[in-house]
């Protein structure tokens, strides 16, 4: 234990204060890097969707579900993996490249989880499908966990870190 002096505390105090201030602005200074750095990924990632993706459509009822359209087919540029009966994608609208569908469907039970996502990675919306039936959820926790999880999964193949372009 330290033995400070009546007159030491002034001082000890002022050194803990400017200690605990330089932590949080390093703190805060960090945050904002590893932002730009995962903004810049998912900006690759929707690059290379949008150049190098297959060509396909969001269904109409699904594109009005994610204010994309009014009952209307939105084109995008599409990238898609397979898991036995887990379907994972990554859409690109070709009318607006800020508008970016991430979506994961259990093909056993047909439910699917879209989520509506800027291009810097920001998450808008979220739509849930189960047993034929759309709507769009407030979303939770739950979602933003599983939103992270899934732009995390493209991002590793789309926009490996340590890749520039």
């Amino acid at each position: 234990m330290w033995n400070l002096t009546r007159d030491a505390w002034p001082v000890a105090l002022i050194v803990a204060f400017i200690w605990g201030g330089l932590n949080l602005e390093v703190a805060a200074q960090e945050q904002p890097s590893t932002n730009k750095h995962v903004q810049a990924r998912m900006t690759r990632a929707v690059n290379t969707t949008f150049e190098k993706g297959i060509h396909a459509h969001l269904p109409p009822h699904t594109s009005t579900l994610l204010g994309l359209s009014m009952e209307q087919e939105c084109p995008v540029m599409q990238s898609i993996v397979r898991t036995g009966q887990r379907v994972q994608g990554f859409d690109v609208s070709t009318a607006n490249k800020n508008d970016v569908v991430i979506f994961v469907v259990d093909e056993s039970s047909n439910d699917q989880t879209l989520y509506l996502s800027s291009a810097s990675g920001r998450l808008r919306r979220v739509v849930a499908i189960e047993k034929g039936v759309g709507r769009v959820r407030p979303v939770s926790e739950q979602d933003r966990k599983g939103f992270a999880e899934q732009k995390q999964f493209w991002l590793d193949r789309l926009a490996a870190a340590g890749t520039s372009k």
